[in-house]
């Protein structure tokens, strides 16, 4: 057995949640999920010494922070020649549970870094430039965790406007999806090793999924266990341990599933599914619960901001009214001051024309109002 002893120094994987990040950081992992499903004949005997981890020459783009996970670059040897040849893995891998759309862009972002970088490392300035050179190959890789189908686009073309038109303009290129909820636990299991066994804890994400694991065979679980190398199992505790606090298990309940995986026995972590499986129905519940109640205050919140208008608009209303009351008492005024003055006229003795005149000149009214004017003072007046 590989695995012959504790370690006590895993804190790094104690705290915070695993990423696949962390789990495509270890090279014994990456080389067997390469192994298993990158689908390349040429990577099926890929080892962990052969590959680099170059993802930070990769996190700053033209001042552009990008953001897969890891770039991995893969050294073998020209089986005809002999000739070491460089093959680049982009990984996007960041336990996606929802469909990312732009997702294209981000790996034609990387490829473009990816080769750009390549130019600049070798020793001929300007040896790009010649007819015999060729840009390595580089082969993108979306591992996908969520429960939903991937509805994203697999070639750049489809997010382009017009892309049928200009295709022959566009960068031609796909990506291989790698989605765990399309392998039977048999599937993944077949494999006999540490990252199929991964995969399968963190397609845990529904209760059928948990009732599914309950019937798995714990034998081969356990020889999976014990012949990983000490620091693969440190992350399967603690993927193991993360499941837990995501499903709110116990310390207790937490610890015992822990020692049993430390001791070497991972088929005690699947006879207890039901366990973890009545933890998931808390927890849905749990949040079905949180998610009626969070639309119980929007609804309450909506009714208050209903009544808020409401009475903003009465308040606004009001004051419409009081303004055309206000209007039309300076109206009525208006009218009282013409009458008067009509009337003072009429004192003076004047005659008709002469008060239109008189009343033009006085008040500024044009012709048409001083006639309205005449008609409602002057014979009534």
């Amino acid at each position: 057995m590989k695995y012959k002893e504790e370690r006590k120094d895993s804190a790094q994987y104690q705290e915070a949640d695993v990423s696949s990040k962390s789990i495509f950081g270890n090279h014994t992992l990456c080389a067997q999920f390469l192994r298993d499903y990158s689908g390349l004949p040429i990577l099926a005997n890929v080892q962990p010494e052969d590959i680099e981890d170059v993802s930070e020459r990769y996190h700053l783009f033209q001042e552009v922070e990008l953001q897969a996970d890891t770039v991995k670059k893969i050294r073998l040897r020209d089986q005809a020649g002999g000739k070491q040849q460089d093959i680049y893995i982009i990984s996007l891998i960041e336990h996606k549970s929802a469909v990312d759309y732009d997702v294209t862009m981000q790996l034609l972002k990387y490829m473009v870094c990816i080769w750009e970088n390549y130019v600049r490392d070798l020793e001929e300035i300007r040896s790009n430039r010649h007819k015999e050179f060729l840009y390595p190959p580089i082969y993108p890789i979306v591992y996908y965790e969520g429960t939903g189908e991937w509805t994203a686009a697999r070639s750049l073309k489809e997010r382009i406007l017009l892309g049928d038109l200009f295709q022959a303009y566009i960068p031609d290129f796909t990506y291989k999806l790698v989605r765990t909820r399309e392998y039977s636990n048999e599937e993944l299991l077949s494999k006999e090793d540490a990252i199929s066994l991964l995969m399968l804890l963190n397609k845990m994400q529904q209760a059928q999924d948990f009732q599914e694991a309950s019937k798995i065979p714990t034998e081969h679980l356990d020889e999976i266990l014990q012949n990983a190398p000490v620091d693969v199992v440190d992350i399967i505790i603690a993927t193991v341990r993360s499941l837990c606090r995501r499903l709110n298990l116990t310390a207790e309940e937490t610890s015992d599933f822990i020692e049993k995986i430390r001791g070497g026995n991972m088929g005690y972590l699947f006879e207890n599914m039901e366990k973890m499986d009545i933890q998931l129905e808390r927890r849905n519940t749990a949040e079905q619960r949180k998610r009626a109640e969070d639309a119980e205050q929007e609804a309450a919140n909506q009714r208050q901001r209903a009544e808020e208008f409401e009475q903003r608009a009465e308040a606004a209303e009001k004051k419409v009214q009081a303004s055309e009351q206000r209007a039309a008492k300076a109206e009525r005024e208006k009218l009282n001051l013409y009458g008067i003055l009509l009337s003072t006229y009429k004192k003076q003795e004047m005659k008709k024309g002469e008060a239109k005149n008189q009343l033009k000149a006085d008040t500024g009214l044009n012709e048409s109002a001083v006639d309205e004017l005449l008609e409602k003072f002057w014979e009534n007046g």
